[in-house]
């Protein structure tokens, strides 16, 4: 079962990114399965530039290129449920760039 949480933003959760889940079944391209990193499940997409993120997701340089969620205070993750938090991460495209992104507490 899916269960999709509401967000801010033109995008939002979709099965793309950011749907709970429990297998890739549950998603367009891949789930990040639940864990502390992943509360519930994240959905996402693979990339290597934010190019290939929705407008409210970034490319961290985590699991091999992922989008998640950017954010600024870790209540802009709060959409997402309880877990939730905002994070810095390096970005993909630079490693030595920083992004802030919504991950597990």
């Amino acid at each position: 079962m899916i269960v999709l949480v509401a967000a801010c933003g033109d995008d939002g959760v979709s099965r793309a990114v950011g749907a709970r889940c429990d297998t890739e079944r549950d998603c367009d391209e891949r789930c990040l399965a639940p864990s502390t990193a992943y509360p519930d499940g994240f959905c996402s997409l693979s990339c290597e530039s934010s190019d290939a993120c929705p407008s409210d997701a970034t490319c961290a340089d985590v699991e091999g290129g992922v989008c998640l969620f950017s954010c600024v205070f870790p209540e802009d993750c709060a959409f997402l449920g309880p877990g939730w938090t905002c994070r810095e991460q390096d970005l993909r495209v630079d490693p030595s760039r920083k992004v802030k992104v919504c991950l597990g507490a």
